[in-house]
């Protein structure tokens, strides 16, 4: 099964079932595997991830090739991928075997190969251009994922804000930008929302179609939302 990671992603058509967060505990094993929304899904289905691991690489390989959610999708590539070493097996490749294996759509190898070369990006600007040069879309995401740290709250260098992080993830030139934004969006809400996953719920309803890395930002929160 190729990997995927978290991507920007759209929306299948669907009515979701919204819980009370009084009224009962989050079940995010039957949100991943009945919910359509994707980045609602998705969210709970980070959650599963170590579930899925103890199933083991051959119960998991089955599983992969039936008609998932994308939660459930995500859940089982992401537990083939810790099985499976993570990223050490990868990080030994070659720049030239990476970049091919990005090229074919591997955001994990673009991840790799991103991680390889971290030690070349010590300011916000490197990875910004590099995003600008970048024409596969997997590294876009990957460099934009390092850039979002500099993007982050409590970074000595190229912190932004809450505001300007929104507008950013709408509006950004470059998918890499825009990834960048919604991760360090992710971070700050983490740090510092009151918004219950109700809240983001909605959130998610009224974005994902429009603006998929303002969802997608919203889905990393959510993920830890569901794992409170």
């Amino acid at each position: 099964m190729k990997r995927n990671g978290l991507r920007a992603l759209g929306l299948a058509s669907c009515v979701v079932a919204l819980f009370s967060v009084f009224a009962m505990a989050v079940d995010v094993a039957d949100i991943a595997a009945n919910e359509l929304i994707a980045e609602i899904s998705r969210a709970a289905g980070l959650n599963l991830v170590n579930d899925y691991v103890a199933k083991g690489v051959e119960e998991l390989t089955e599983l992969a090739g039936g008609n998932l959610t994308p939660g459930i999708e995500l859940a089982i590539d992401r537990a083939l991928f810790q099985l499976n070493g993570g990223l050490i097996p990868l990080i030994s490749l070659s720049d030239d075997e990476l970049l091919a294996m990005a090229a074919d759509g591997d955001q994990d190898a673009a991840d790799a190969y991103v991680f390889n070369h971290k030690g070349d990006f010590v300011k916000p600007a490197m990875l910004e251009e590099a995003i600008a040069a970048a024409t596969v879309d997997t590294l876009q995401i990957a460099y934009g994922k390092m850039l979002g740290g500099f993007y982050g709250p409590g970074s000595p260098v190229g912190q932004k804000t809450e505001a300007e992080l929104i507008d950013l993830a709408k509006n950004g030139e470059y998918l890499g930008l825009r990834v960048a934004a919604a991760t360090a969006l992710t971070t700050y809400w983490i740090l510092g929302s009151d918004l219950t996953y109700v809240d983001v719920q909605n959130e998610i309803l009224g974005v994902t179609l429009v603006y998929p890395e303002l969802a997608l930002a919203y889905q990393g929160y959510l993920a830890y939302l569901y794992s409170l």
